[in-house]
């Protein structure tokens, strides 16, 4: 993934999409013209700096992750196939991905337990899986069905004693 400096997860795709969606759609509005949008797309930035909207990914405090507890979740690895036509295309879970703030968005789960929100560019439905368009890469690792208690920088668990039982269950 292309990312804008290495504290920030900004998917540089992703983002000329979302620019040319809002550049289509604030053209078909009355009075919106091209040099109108261009100064809202350059104060941008700025205004997102005032926010914080610039940290997508922030590391938790070590005192703050020690002391939490972990929260269970069931994960999966984003996974790779080939569509009709013979290209690549690279799957999640339906149940991973969500809606919030008029993006679509996974939480992400990184090397140490903790996870982040990542925007994705999905397409269509496979069955139970999404085609993810932008926002990841393959073998990555998301939530499943992330639970409302589930925030940014949190540190979740797998039960795998509870996975591998099932395993061994549909063996028998």
């Amino acid at each position: 993934m292309i990312t804008a400096s290495p504290k920030a997860s900004w998917n540089i795709t992703a983002l000329i999409e979302f620019f040319s969606v809002v550049t289509a759609k604030l053209k078909t509005m009355k009075g919106m013209s091209t040099r109108i949008i261009v100064p809202l797309f350059l104060l941008l930035p700025a205004l997102l700096g005032a926010c914080g909207g610039h940290k997508k990914e922030q590391t938790p405090s070590s005192s703050t992750t020690a002391t939490a507890p972990a929260i269970a979740a069931k994960v999966a690895t984003v996974t790779e196939s080939a569509d009709a036509a013979g290209r690549k295309i690279l799957l999640v879970p339906t149940s991973s991905v969500f809606r919030k703030a008029g993006t679509d968005q996974v939480f992400v789960v990184r090397p140490d337990s903790i996870v982040t929100l990542r925007w994705v560019s999905t397409g269509h439905t496979q069955g139970a899986s999404t085609i993810v368009l932008s926002g990841l890469d393959k073998g990555e690792t998301v939530v499943e069905s992330p639970s409302a208690d589930l925030r940014e920088g949190a540190r979740i668990s797998t039960d795998t004693h509870t996975e591998d039982r099932a395993k061994e269950a549909q063996h028998q």
